[in-house]
């Protein structure tokens, strides 16, 4: 049974399932009261829920460290997130080339030929569950092709299914699994071949020095960390509405794109919902004071819905001006990959509609969602369509 707001407020758990339904609307009333509480979950930490506060807290690393950016802990290096300056801006230096828009789009066509063999595999069925079915086959697909960007397409294959099953379990051991292909890749890409994030990490140095296997396998497991459930997550919650608003389908299907209307898909359901940080001195925030070594959440998707800055924040407006959302992060952590997600995300609508119209839910399904760091994304989306000839 889900708690409500004031339940909630009493002590917060980001990770708990029965504060997820109304943990947003426990944000809002935050806001009013106490905009930056204190819960004894997890060890205890600060939560934002103002824009202004999680815009100041992750503009200054020097005050709010991101050594250990998850609420729970990480139990691996995730570099460059869990890195601090100088040395972030080392490991940023190097990966930022191959996440530029106009490299991604060297992969465009393998991409789509990713989403069109997924769905393939149930477009004569006229029903699918789009997070099994299209979104993790395609967001693992498209994360091995660019990460391991080789020719050697047996490596390729176990690549795809190493990312699928990392992101259908998130289980220690397929992560392992990942790693030990990314150490094989690593080993390919030292020998040569063409430009690609792999053969960079290979090949890097930092401070005069090369980077070292840990600082290697970090970036990578990063890479596919911060690209997998994101992106299955995005896709999940467009569909969602795809199916129950009749108004979304044109809007995909609008000649010259929808980039306003992404970003506000991004912004009403932000599907990285916090980071931490911990501060690295006593300081304050928003006039809270915040002990040397305390831990602070930085709750994104609260601030995507702070009436501050957003009229109406807590309906979807697809002519909303000037979108200034949180989806992505803020400052230097702001998320890497966030062209590789739009290049995706344009990618996977424009084949799926090309192939498909008329979404409706399944009869009698309901959408059962996740809470934590996806909050609220749909685990899974059963849905029914009609096939183009």
């Amino acid at each position: 049974m889900a708690k409500s707001v004031e339940e909630i407020l009493a002590n917060v758990d980001l990770y708990a399932e029965d504060q997820r339904e109304n943990l947003l609307a426990a944000a809002a009333a935050a806001r009013t009261r106490s905009p930056i509480p204190h819960t004894d979950a997890d060890g205890g930490y600060h939560l934002l829920t103002r824009y202004e506060d999680v815009r100041t807290v992750c503009a200054d690393p020097e005050r709010f460290s991101s050594r250990q950016p998850g609420i729970r802990g990480v139990p691996v290096r995730v570099i460059p997130i869990d890195s601090d300056p100088p040395l972030h801006r080392e490991y940023r230096k190097i990966l930022n080339p191959y996440f530029a828009r106009s490299f991604l789009l060297r992969y465009e066509g393998q991409l789509r030929e990713i989403a069109r063999a997924a769905i393939a595999s149930f477009v004569d069925k006229g029903a699918c569950d789009v997070v099994q079915d299209f979104a993790i086959p395609f967001s693992a697909g498209s994360l091995a092709r660019v990460v391991f960007a080789t020719e050697n397409q047996d490596l390729v294959a176990r690549g795809v299914a190493a990312a699928k099953q990392a992101a259908l379990t998130s289980s220690p051991e397929s992560f392992q699994a990942l790693a030990g292909l990314a150490v094989e890749a690593l080993a390919e890409a030292e020998g040569g071949g063409e430009d690609t994030v792999l053969r960079a990490l290979a090949t890097a140095t930092v401070g005069g020095r090369p980077l070292t296997l840990e600082e290697r396998l970090g970036m990578v497991t990063t890479l596919f960390l911060g690209g997998l459930d994101t992106t299955r997550g995005v896709i999940a919650n467009i569909a969602c509405h795809l199916a129950t608003r009749p108004d979304v389908e044109p809007i995909l299907r609008r000649p010259g794109g929808w980039q306003r209307e992404l970003e506000e898909f991004l912004r009403y359901e932000t599907t990285v919902a916090f980071m931490a940080r911990t501060a690295v001195r006593d300081t304050e925030i928003g006039g809270v004071p915040v002990k040397e070594g305390e831990r602070i959440a930085v709750l994104f998707a609260a601030a995507n819905r702070d009436p501050v800055w957003f009229e109406r924040p807590d309906e979807l407006v697809f002519d909303r001006p000037n979108v200034p959302h949180l989806a992505f992060g803020f400052g230097i952590h702001r998320c890497l990959g966030l062209h590789f997600a739009r290049i995706q995300l344009a990618i996977a609508f424009e084949e799926l509609l090309a192939r498909t119209t008329n979404f409706r839910l399944a009869g009698g399904a309901g959408i059962p969602r996740q809470a934590g760091l996806s909050l609220n994304s749909p685990h899974r989306l059963d849905v029914l369509f009609d096939a183009f000839a």
